[in-house]
């Protein structure tokens, strides 16, 4: 798998060459490049580099040499050729034993070969087998493009990587379910036995196995090297488990080559994910057409929704009950997380789509069918139901949601509207709209974050066709308009102050505990809210008055 430093020493130029330590080891040490280094050497080596010297600036005290030797060892290099002659006429036992202990090989080469050839001797079997190394990853490449036309298993994509690569392969997804393994993977599935972790009953639902490796849990202490799965927008969605031997190499750091030959096989691996995940997508995709179609009521006929619903694994004969929820806060938790290379407009249909993958578990926990789609900024989500117990159903139901988002998505808010009342079977459109209502209406009224059903903001609803009759428009801007814009133009705080002395039937005290002022600054907004309206809060007339058009504000007025 790479050029190492015995392939370097069989070059015609290097027969002269004298090993003096490290012998055993050279077959399993990589080159990967070749330079001329004297003291000092400071931080002119990289890694894997096989390093020409003369001894200049060593040849008259010990301590320098050793000290030169350490440092190109400590710099990674593969090894150390020193030109005798000139300056360093035989290298000293004490050199030859520290190089010894640290397996670092050591060279002696004749002063009359001259570096410039063995530079340009070494460089041509570098590029020499560079160019044969890629070929032979496009070769393993064909065969898996080959394989993935041709309806092959990742099983099999394993198979012809531990032929090629030598060592037993594991294929697992992002979340450490087995995808594929190698015929000869067991030794490597015995060490990875240490690391799976159950999966919870949640996981269970959507998957086949009943296990999964924890990924996170793996360090090179159990000789087992992964390789990220990546496609094409880098997103990771699996990973590619092998073994290294401690025998070849007491490190796991692999070399360039590896790394190309990786990234080879890897890309022809993520096609797998791909083709998984573009047939997930199609079929979320005319799931959430078919959602939509009975949420809006469009559809040819009913036995064309039979037809589609069976084809998609829904029963739409079960009573139904419509849930809308409304992400409040996407863009600060985008900004929160802040993920690498990715725009807002990127992250928000993978970040809708894990939500409605929450929302379809959480509904196979408790048994029920569900079926959702995101239309209009909002969640559509119709849940099957016991007529007789429906708010019972949907409160066990979305205490699941918000569990499962709460520990994917800390910071999520979400609000949620509840049609009840129109919960029953073919009452698809009729409870989508007032479930709707019951959001738009609940989140004026009580702000977000909350679950609003249609009894409590019946009172909206009875005053929402007053909300559409433009003298009522004109009572409701002649009584409140200046209190609006007192609040919108000097960042005052009326309106809600005026709510909660009304929801507390005109308790100062308790009023001002919940709003959290001094009880002199509540009667100051109360006389401003006096002022602004003309109307008098110890009057009952004008207080409902006050009360009934904040309500049809609230409900269906333009606030801006």
């Amino acid at each position: 798998m790479w050029l190492s430093m015995k392939d370097v020493l069989d070059t015609e130029i290097l027969s002269p060459a004298k090993v003096r330590t490290a012998i055993h080891r050279l077959e399993n040490i990589p080159v990967e490049w070749v330079s001329v280094m004297e003291y000092p050497v400071e931080d002119y080596i990289r890694k894997n580099e096989f390093v020409l010297s003369t001894g200049i600036g060593c040849h008259e005290d010990i301590d320098v040499f050793r000290n030169f030797v350490l440092d190109v060892l400590h710099s990674g290099a593969s090894a150390l050729a020193i030109a005798l002659g000139r300056y360093i006429k035989e290298i000293p036992m004490e050199i030859i034993h520290l190089a010894e202990k640290h397996g670092f090989p050591i060279i002696e080469l004749p002063w009359n070969i001259r570096f410039s050839d063995i530079v340009q001797a070494v460089l041509s079997r570098l590029n020499h087998w560079h160019t044969h190394t890629m070929n032979h990853y496009e070769k393993i490449q064909k065969e898996l493009l080959h394989l993935f036309l041709s309806d092959g298993t990742l099983s099999q994509a394993a198979d012809i990587i531990e032929q090629q690569i030598g060592t037993p392969v594991v294929i697992v997804d992002v979340h450490g379910v087995v995808k594929g393994k190698s015929k000869n993977s067991d030794s490597l599935m015995m060490k990875l036995e240490s690391h799976v972790r159950p999966l919870s009953y949640h996981e269970v639902l959507d998957r086949s196995n009943n296990y999964a490796i924890d990924i996170d849990s793996l360090d090179v202490t159990d000789s087992i090297l992964q390789a990220s799965i990546r496609t094409t927008n880098q997103k990771t969605n699996g990973f590619l488990l092998f073994e290294y031997s401690k025998a070849v190499r007491s490190d796991p750091v692999i070399t360039k080559e590896q790394q190309y030959m990786l990234e080879y096989i890897t890309t022809a691996v993520s096609l797998w994910f791909q083709k998984e995940m573009a047939i997930k997508e199609t079929e979320w995709r005319l799931k959430d057409d078919f959602v939509w179609s009975l949420a809006s009521g469009e559809y040819h006929s009913w036995d064309y929704i039979l037809s589609r619903a069976k084809s998609l694994g829904y029963n739409v004969n079960l009573p139904y009950v419509c849930v809308i929820g409304f992400a409040e806060n996407l863009k600060s938790l985008f900004q929160k997380i802040k993920p690498n290379k990715i725009t807002y407009e990127q992250w928000m249909p993978s970040m809708i789509r894990s939500i409605e993958e929450q929302v379809v578990l959480a509904g196979k926990w408790i048994h029920k069918e569900v079926m959702v789609t995101y239309q209009q900024e909002r969640l559509i989500i119709f849940l099957e139901t016991t007529l007789n117990q429906v708010q019972d159903v949907v409160n066990l139901f979305l205490d699941h949601v918000e569990n499962r988002l709460k520990k994917r998505f800390p910071g999520l808010m979400m609000s949620w509207g509840i049609a009840e009342q129109q919960a029953g079977i073919r009452t698809f459109h009729d409870s989508f709209n007032n479930a709707k209502i019951a959001l738009d209406i609940g989140r004026r009224q009580m702000g977000p974050g909350y679950r609003y059903t249609q009894v409590n903001t019946s009172i909206f609803r009875i005053l929402l066709p007053l909300s559409k009759n433009p003298d009522v428009l004109g009572i409701v801007l002649s009584t409140i308009e200046q209190l609006i814009d007192y609040d919108n133009h000097r960042g005052g705080d009326l309106v809600h102050t005026l709510t909660t002395y009304i929801r507390n039937q005109g308790n100062i005290s308790q009023t001002a505990r919940e709003l959290c002022v001094h009880r002199h600054t509540l009667l100051y907004r109360l006389k401003k809210i006096e002022s602004l309206t003309g109307r008098s809060l110890m009057n009952p007339d004008d207080l409902f008055l006050l009360d009934l058009c904040i309500k049809l504000w609230m409900i269906g007025f333009d606030q801006s």
